[in-house]
């Protein structure tokens, strides 16, 4: 009997010991299996066969420890590749549960350079969906894009710039300046966000002009005003931008500022002879003649040479 009871011990031992042999095997079978996936660069793959490894990892125990680690270690790198190629394919919303996914695993590791490499990534994420959106005219749901990039970064300058897009298409002017003008302040200083910072400087400049020209001839003149002094705020203005500023400021009767603005406009040369006219008649409203006269003979082009000749020869009297 005592006989009987040792064999059975011994055939439980073994079968335990073979059952063993068995999951720790298997197990290592499905790391060189993710192994093999992750050299051939199918990462999503490479992830399913690390996972399942580390499972039968785990109820192996404490003897499969260093399997484990091993396996863990490469789980991160497959799964933030598959994470930026998610990104490049340009699958968006499965990017970024990829490289939340990438978070976890990486501090599970240890591996803090990957887990911030992959907080990193995701605004980049969804700046890159909030464009895509933009392509399509869906200004809303770029908006949101953009919003969720900037609660992962507050100074996303690629958002900002995105949003000012956005409003722009939405024609909330003013949201859209306020955006850009974020862009340009988070990016100051920063080469890698130069490109960025210039582009919103053109928009916020280009959007502004084309707005104050457009409240210009709807009479709106106050309106057009503030457009084309936040134009200017932005940079780059260009002849345009002082000639509707100039008309703006002579039909509110504030020559001045209509002469300041006429100079400006005519610094930057070219074609100025729409800017000459409202300095002239912006000389001729503070009753400078001369100076009046000498600014409408310089309008030798454009739409306005006979109002120009008329107000010389038949109001001022110019010799």
């Amino acid at each position: 009997m005592k006989t009987l009871k040792k064999s059975l011990v011994l055939l439980f031992i073994g079968l335990m010991s073979f059952s063993y042999a068995q999951d720790i095997n298997e197990a290592g079978t499905a790391f060189n299996d993710g192994n093999e996936a992750y050299k051939a660069k199918k990462y999503a793959e490479a992830v399913k066969y690390y996972k399942s490894s580390i499972d039968m990892c785990q109820m192996i125990g404490g003897d499969a420890a260093d399997l484990q680690m091993k396996v863990e270690s490469q789980l991160v790198n497959a799964s933030y590749k598959n994470a930026l190629t998610l990104y490049k394919k340009k699958q968006f919303d499965a990017a970024v549960e990829e490289l939340k996914n990438t978070i976890t695993v990486a501090e599970a590791a240890d591996n803090t350079k990957i887990a911030k490499k992959s907080q990193a990534y995701i605004p980049k994420v969804y700046s890159s969906q909030g464009m895509a959106l933009l392509k399509e005219k869906k200004y809303d749901d770029a908006l949101v894009a953009f919003e969720k990039a900037l609660s992962y970064k507050e100074a996303c300058v690629n958002a900002y710039y995105g949003q000012g897009l956005a409003y722009k298409g939405k024609s909330n002017f003013d949201e859209a300046t306020l955006s850009f003008k974020n862009a340009i302040k988070y990016g100051k200083g920063n080469s890698k966000a130069a490109k960025n910072v210039a582009k919103a400087q053109s928009a916020g400049q280009k959007m502004l002009e084309a707005a104050g020209a457009k409240e210009l001839q709807l009479e709106h003149t106050q309106k057009a005003i503030g457009y084309l002094n936040g134009s200017i705020e932005f940079g780059n203005p260009t002849v345009n931008t002082y000639y509707y500023l100039a008309s703006a400021y002579n039909k509110q009767n504030e020559f001045d500022n209509a002469i300041t603005a006429a100079k400006s406009g005519i610094a930057l040369g070219g074609d100025v002879s729409n800017l000459q006219f409202e300095l002239g008649k912006a000389f001729e409203g503070k009753g400078s003649s001369t100076d009046a006269c000498s600014a409408y003979k310089s309008v030798t082009s454009g739409p306005n040479v006979e109002a120009a000749k008329f107000q010389m020869k038949e109001v001022l009297k110019c010799n």
